[in-house]
């Protein structure tokens, strides 16, 4: 089933973080070794399409992330750039992903009470 709508967005996601990385200033350590483990925790996601319980919990996990990227942002800079907009885009989608992996679930869980 990773052909799902929600395995495109968490896709998605993961490609707007790879770009924000590469496009955003090499000094802000703590900010890019964030956007790496939230690129491994989306690729996580995407690899639990089997799992559909642990992957929602992954993706609030990844949400989580995001909330303490900006954050850290908001504490370092007083400034945002254009390319700190990636990371939210890609929790927008993973929030996105994970309302639609609760369905999937519903609907399969609602299968197999009929059976």
């Amino acid at each position: 089933m990773i052909q799902r709508i929600q395995t495109v967005y968490l896709l998605l996601a993961l490609i707007l973080l790879v770009v924000g990385l590469f496009v955003g200033r090499a000094d802000e350590w703590i900010l890019n070794g964030l956007s790496c483990i939230m690129m491994a925790v989306t690729l996580r996601c995407i690899l639990l399409f089997k799992n559909r319980p642990a992957q929602s919990t992954w993706c609030l996990v990844l949400m989580l992330m995001g909330v303490a990227y900006y954050i850290i942002l908001a504490v370092k800079q007083p400034t945002i750039d254009w390319y700190h907009a990636m990371p939210l885009a890609a929790v927008l989608l993973t929030f996105v992903a994970r309302k639609r992996i609760i369905k999937d679930e519903k609907l399969v869980r609602s299968l197999d009470r009929i059976r």
